[in-house]
């Protein structure tokens, strides 16, 4: 049977019990009786020891264990709780003609600064392209395709444009330090898939280890057998959709790792579909009420989703959406109008969600 803590008074009505069995005459209903008071000390005494006990009894498992023992259960197995990380990528410009620019020159977004990573030179039209790093680290570091950074030092490079714009591949890679949670899906999902000399799961496992991926998932083509695709959502981007420079970057790790060198492009970032929804008759409609919807239909899909590819499609159930709505607080009824039927994925779409639009 499940083990319980017993309650303060429960403890403390345990101990006058033994007073009295093996204390004949004592009584401890008496309040400033010398062994009531030791009763209650006593219990309070046995209540944090099971209260402890409760709590190791937690750090056996993975599944519950928080803190350094979840750590420690990483550890063992060779998971590591991942560190914040740096953005890169390349960034374009003007300077002279057929220059060459050392590494080290700054530039500045926002709060965030950038610094050049290796020389470069100028082609004969000025035209400049450096590989710069970001100097802090996480996800505020990244950039989208076409952001503009200013050169930190103008000064110092006078012939040197003072507006420079992100690559086609953007600045990513930048990730916070792992969320204790992503920590502990990852240990768990290690558990349960342990190393099989190049089976899926070893390739979900890399990509998983590296920075900012939240969840990733390996596929087989059915009809290809040397065809691997590894799609994989990236934290701190729309719809946790990869850019490219996420994609490079998680490219780069499976490079290093894998066995078999079967394709040079296997990881891709999921193609997003937005999934709209019409909701009528929604009892107690209000902005919360949508708000909340909204945040419980992301979680969901983010929960349930996958890409779906050919031989291999991924099906999103009509009544997981019903059931997302109805989880939310404040919620009582609710008529989904649209879609009708349960919605299919293929050639690496992946469902986001798109408008909602309530009716009468």
């Amino acid at each position: 049977m499940a083990w319980q803590i017993r309650s303060l008074s429960d403890a403390s009505a345990r101990v006058r019990g033994a007073f009295r069995q093996y204390m004949p005459g004592t009584d401890s209903a008496l309040a400033n009786n010398f062994v009531t008071v030791t009763a209650k000390v006593l219990a309070g005494m046995a209540h944090e020891f099971e209260l402890r006990m409760a709590y190791l009894a937690k750090q056996l498992f993975a599944s519950t264990a928080s803190g350094t023992f979840l750590l420690r259960h990483g550890a063992d197995i060779g998971i590591y709780r991942k560190p914040a990380s740096i953005a890169s990528g390349a960034i374009i410009g003007s300077g002279a003609a057929n220059v060459t620019y050392p590494a080290g020159i700054r530039f500045v977004s926002g709060s965030v600064t950038y610094v050049s990573t290796a020389p470069a030179s100028a082609s004969p039209l000025g035209v400049l392209t450096l590989l710069v790093s970001s100097e802090p680290t996480g996800a505020a570091a990244n950039r989208d395709a076409d952001g503009v950074l200013a050169l930190a030092d103008p000064v110092l490079w006078p012939d040197l444009s003072t507006e420079w714009a992100v690559g086609a591949s953007g600045l990513g890679g930048g990730a916070d330090v792992e969320d204790i949670e992503s920590f502990r899906a990852r240990v768990l999902h290690r558990k349960q898939n342990p190393p099989g000399g190049g089976k899926l799961s070893d390739y979900e496992n890399i990509a998983l280890d590296v920075p900012g991926v939240v969840k990733a998932w390996a596929f087989r083509q059915p009809l290809a057998p040397g065809f691997i695709a590894v799609y994989f959502l990236f934290s701190g981007r729309p719809n946790l959709i990869p850019t490219s420079g996420d994609v490079a970057t998680v490219q780069a790790a499976i490079d290093a790792k894998r066995l078999i060198r079967i394709d040079d492009s296997v990881a891709v970032a999921p193609t997003p579909i937005a999934l709209d929804l019409v909701i009528n008759g929604l009892d107690n409609d209000n902005q919360t009420v949508r708000d909340q919807i909204a945040l419980a239909m992301t979680n969901m899909l983010l929960e349930r989703g996958r890409p779906g590819i050919s031989g291999d499609t991924f099906t999103l159930s009509r009544s997981w959406i019903s059931e997302a709505i109805s989880s939310v607080v404040g919620e009582d009824r609710h008529i989904l109008a649209s879609p009708l039927d349960d919605v299919t994925y293929t050639n690496g779409r992946f469902p986001v969600l798109g408008e909602i639009t309530y009716g009468a």
